[in-house]
């Protein structure tokens, strides 16, 4: 009998496992597998998908420039073809990135963050292609204040009117875009992404000030223009030959009436006809008085001795209804700065006098000429003014100016302020408030420090002509409590020259009326500091210089006298503290002024600021 196996039976088989544990361990394999094989699915979807909005949005980018250009050249419907090119492939981007899949995954630590910020880049993409830019190419023809046709004293509103609510609801998108990219945190993506976020930021930042222009236009001119019944407005023309915060002493008005876009010059009078009075006919703030004086309110040629120009505007509009009865809706000042940018988009223009005014003698002659040619008569240098303010007028409203030219030569005015716009209709004025028309007072904020410096002729005379001026300023943290030091550093200079006592108009020099002597130059330079800031201290060279200290809106404010005789200059340097500032952001609000040498200023630009360190040292307490 046989004790061992034979070689031809088989082994015994393993015992087979249990069926709950064959029950137990299925199931959770076959969850991994399928989860595993869905992951891999989600990577690979959301990789194509943003692989392919890379795509779409890579191909929408010359779309914009096209746009830009096309409109800028008047090609409506090259514009229009690109405009549609961008929403299609924006949109689809935006669909791309926005599926049920997409959303799940942002939940995912690290990468999650990456893909809400392309999703976020990707919809606000497509807010701007859908409700922007396709919608402002569609009226770019009517909403561009550049192609509006000023012919026989009118203008044709319904293009405006028709434009208005595409631009107004245009500009709303924008903003709700511009929010979305705002809540990207751009500290938790990659590199690539952050980097893509920067672009359309800064594009977007770049964009803002043209798209706020425009939805401004849309707001204000048609009413302005007369849409809804008659406007009557105040121009002001300042001149600053003789120094007033705003620009310059008012040396002529007239008042202009638009209605249903018809344009009339209506009236005209010099500055010197109108007032004075012997109380102020508005109620001029104590603290205004106490800084500029008691004519403010009294004398037009005073009015905007206050930098604060609504102030003054409201108190001249009271002035001209006092004196000539009726309604003042708004007041705008210009200059012969002002003219001659214009005369650019109109061409020469001759006056009665024979003489033809040009953009490049305007400002030598409106401003030194007519006082060689006329000296110790100001009844006709102002007559003179007037005729080249109504010629000039009367040539624009015939239509014989050049749409874009004047549209850019207005731009550039308000670029470098000497441009202002005030309205007594409080639907108008809210929204010049957020614009550079609106002279307000310079506004700090808690990352700026918001500083002004304003010139007022003290002299009697129009020797600002030959006085040029500089401005530098520094902010920097200085103190223990973190707050703010600001500085300013103001340079004059007399360039009139060394005979200018006999070889100038008594006119021109003042005669020494107010105890300035002949030739020489007399200037009141108020310093504005931060709300709720302090006066720090006023120097020049080194010493103590004496001020005249007061608050304006809750600014404080210095105000210094410097008299320089022909060649002379000096320098001041005024110190303030912040109270509400967190960082040394810095801007500052100048006095728009002549160049001092008779060329004619680029109307184009502000006065430019310069930069002083800031005397920590002096500062520390």
């Amino acid at each position: 009998m046989a004790t061992g196996l034979s070689h031809e039976e088989a082994p015994p088989r393993p015992a087979a496992p249990p069926p709950e544990s064959r029950r137990r361990r299925s199931p959770l394999g076959l969850v991994l597998i399928i989860v595993g094989i869905l992951l891999l699915f989600a990577v690979a979807w959301i990789g194509a998908r943003a692989y392919l909005a890379h795509q779409e949005l890579a191909a929408a980018a010359p779309d914009v420039q096209v746009v830009r250009s096309a409109v800028e050249s008047g090609e409506a419907a090259r514009a229009a073809a690109a405009a549609a090119d961008l929403q299609k492939r924006a949109h689809h981007a935006a669909t791309l990135t926005s599926d049920p899949v997409w959303q799940a995954a942002e939940i995912i630590p690290w990468i999650g963050p990456n893909l809400a910020a392309v999703r976020t880049v990707a919809s606000a993409t497509d807010t701007l292609a859908h409700d922007v830019v396709r919608p402002l190419v569609s009226v770019a023809g009517s909403a561009d204040p550049r192609d509006l046709k000023l012919s026989g004293g009118k203008i044709d509103l319904k293009p405006l009117l028709t434009a208005q609510p595409v631009v107004e609801k245009a500009q709303t998108a924008f903003e709700s875009a511009q929010q979305e990219m705002a809540s990207i945190d751009d500290r938790s993506v990659i590199v690539p992404i952050a980097t893509a976020v920067d672009k359309l930021r800064s594009a977007m930042t770049s964009v803002a000030p043209d798209l706020e222009a425009a939805g401004n236009t849309a707001r204000l001119l048609p009413g302005m223009l007369g849409a809804t019944g008659p406007h009557s407005y105040l121009i002001v023309a300042q001149n600053p030959a003789e120094l007033r915060a705003t620009g310059g002493l008012i040396g002529s008005v007239a008042l202009v009436t638009t209605d249903k876009g018809a344009i009339a010059l209506t009236a005209e009078a010099a500055g010197t006809s109108i007032g004075p009075w012997p109380e102020p006919v508005f109620a001029v703030p104590t603290s205004t008085t106490d800084l500029y004086g008691p004519l403010v309110g009294r004398y037009l040629q005073d009015v905007n001795f206050t930098p604060d120009f609504p102030l003054a505007a409201r108190t001249a509009a009271a002035m001209w209804v006092k004196a000539h009865g009726g309604v003042v809706d708004g007041v705008i000042t210009v200059d012969p700065v002002v003219l001659s940018t214009l005369l650019r988009a109109t061409g020469p223009v001759t006056l009665p006098s024979g003489d033809v005014l040009t953009s490049s003698n305007a400002v030598s002659l409106l401003l030194s000429g007519i006082y060689a040619r006329f000296p110790n008569q100001p009844s006709l240098q102002d007559a003179f003014f007037s005729s080249a303010t109504t010629a000039l007028f009367s040539k624009i409203a015939s239509g014989g100016a050049d749409g874009k030219a004047l549209a850019t030569a207005l731009t550039a005015a308000g670029s470098s302020d000497r441009l202002r716009i005030w309205s007594s209709r409080p639907s108008e004025q809210s929204v010049l408030q957020s614009t550079t028309l609106a002279g307000n007072l310079p506004v700090s904020d808690p990352q700026t420090t918001a500083l002004g410096v304003y010139f007022n002729d003290a002299t009697g005379s129009k020797m600002d002509y030959y006085l040029s001026t500089s401005v530098a300023a520094g902010a920097a943290v200085c103190r223990l409590d973190d707050k703010i030091t600001s500085v300013l550093h103001v340079t004059l200079k007399n360039n009139a020259p060394a005979n200018a006592a006999t070889a100038l108009p008594a006119y021109v020099t003042g005669n020494g009326t107010y105890e300035v002597p002949a030739g020489s130059i007399r200037t009141r330079i108020a310093f504005y500091g931060p709300e709720k800031g302090f006066l720090a201290g006023v120097k020049s060279k080194g010493a103590d210089l004496p001020s005249l200290a007061g608050t304006d809106k809750g600014r404080p404010v210095a105000v210094v006298e410097v008299q320089l005789a022909p060649g002379e200059s000096t320098s001041i340097d005024v110190e303030f503290l912040g109270t509400l500032q967190k960082a040394p952001g810095l801007t500052v609000a100048v006095t728009p002024t002549l160049k001092g040498d008779g060329t004619t200023p680029d109307v184009g630009a502000r006065t430019a600021i310069g930069t002083v360190a800031v005397p920590c040292t002096a500062s520390v307490k």
